[in-house]
């Protein structure tokens, strides 16, 4: 298959005029999908990211209108969907690192990599972004205002911008009252007319033209790769429905709340022993979750939404609201192991990402610095799905 031709669906719905809210965008393009076939990737954990593109990109069986469905290198999970969320999620986390660079309170905007741009990443990732809303995964909720109304209507406006180098500068020649200091910077920027003081309006739409045109060969070619599913034509026609699909602001970053509202203990009688450990696991697992959710993200590698992702394939909160209503996460307590294997002196959770099941081993987590341990350790090192 030609590197992004596409087959369109015979039998498309051009017609948009019922969408009034993101909900109606995401069952729009996921009624899209061409069921004819799949799309089918297997891709090592390693280097996850890099890989996940590279063979995204090389498309020999089937494509991004297709069904996608993933397997692992060396692990014997069927994809029933688990595994579909988990690669989407980790590739749009991963493509934001890597072809994105920001605030992440500001948003961010698409790196100037005129490498990535020849070799068309962002078009890879535009596809993957609009594989991802119409299939079950994250949406890529991170970009600056301005980068969506350029993708909406292919016109640079430059309010609302913020870039990590030229934003202080913009400050700092906006508070100035001698520009000396900065000829060279503003020089470098592509203005040639003459700097002083009563030229400052001109020299600040300068350096802002500077810091976003440079970036829109890159807006170009992702708003290509979100040709898929006719997701830029949505855009087009409901910008406003689709744009907290795309903008910061609208997180759909799992929290500790989220994970506990959708908890489904399977819990022993009332009065037991059993419940009585039961309870407290379940407090621990609460603590786990808010100090974890307290942490310095630069102190602590794990967080809730790798929690999230461990027990569920998935890091996000549902876009639709009905899958928010249906999802359960089902806890099942072990209270049996040292019958099942004598002797041993720990084991771990026992997670089943495609039916949302975790099964806890009561009997190694009987205070909260035994179920912290055990749950680092299974969350860091238990990622694969060698049970299903």
């Amino acid at each position: 298959m030609e590197r992004g031709s596409f087959v369109e669906p015979e039998a498309e719905d051009t017609d948009l005029d019922h969408i009034a809210s993101e909900e109606d965008v995401i069952r729009w393009v996921k009624a899209q999908i061409d069921t004819s076939r799949t799309f089918e990737i297997c891709v090592s954990r390693e280097a996850i990211v890099e890989r996940g593109l590279r063979l995204w990109k090389r498309q020999k069986n089937g494509g991004p209108l297709n069904p996608l469905k993933v397997s692992f290198l060396g692990e014997a999970g069927v994809d029933t969907g688990a595994l579909r969320v988990e690669f989407l999620s980790t590739m749009v986390a991963g493509i934001e690192n890597r072809l994105f660079e920001g605030d992440g309170e500001k948003g961010k905007v698409p790196k100037y990599s005129l490498n990535d741009l020849d070799n068309e990443m962002f078009r890879v990732a535009g596809e993957i972004f609009s594989v991802s809303i119409a299939q079950g995964g994250p949406a890529p909720q991170f970009m600056q205002e301005w980068c969506y109304k350029y993708l909406v209507t292919g016109k640079l406006q430059t309010d609302g911008f913020f870039d990590t180098e030229l934003s202080p500068l913009l400050k700092e020649i906006e508070d100035a009252t001698d520009l000396s200091p900065y000829i060279q910077q503003i020089l470098d920027c592509g203005y040639t007319g003459p700097i002083d003081i009563e030229q400052k309006d001109g020299i600040l739409r300068a350096v802002a033209l500077h810091a976003t045109t440079k970036r829109t060969p890159m807006l170009q070619q992702l708003r290509e790769g979100l040709e898929v599913y006719n997701m830029a034509q949505v855009m087009k026609d409901k910008p406003d429905e689709c744009r907290s699909l795309f903008v910061i602001g609208n997180d759909g970053k799992v929290d500790s709340q989220y994970i506990m509202s959708h908890l489904a203990p399977e819990m022993s009688p009332h009065g037991s022993s059993k419940r009585l450990k039961e309870t407290r696991i379940l407090d621990f697992f609460q603590d786990f979750l808010y100090e974890l959710e307290d942490s310095q993200p630069q102190a602590e590698v794990l967080t809730v939404s790798t929690v999230m992702q461990w027990m569920t394939g998935q890091s996000h909160k549902h876009l639709l609201e009905s899958e928010r209503q249906t999802f359960k996460i089902k806890l099942r307590f072990d209270h049996n192991c040292l019958d099942h294997s004598p002797g041993h002196t720990v084991c771990f959770p026992i997670v089943s990402a495609c039916t949302n099941t975790v099964t806890l081993p009561t009997v190694h987590l009987q205070d909260y610095e035994s179920f912290k341990t055990n749950m680092k350790t299974a969350v860091k090192y238990g990622a694969s799905f060698d049970r299903v």
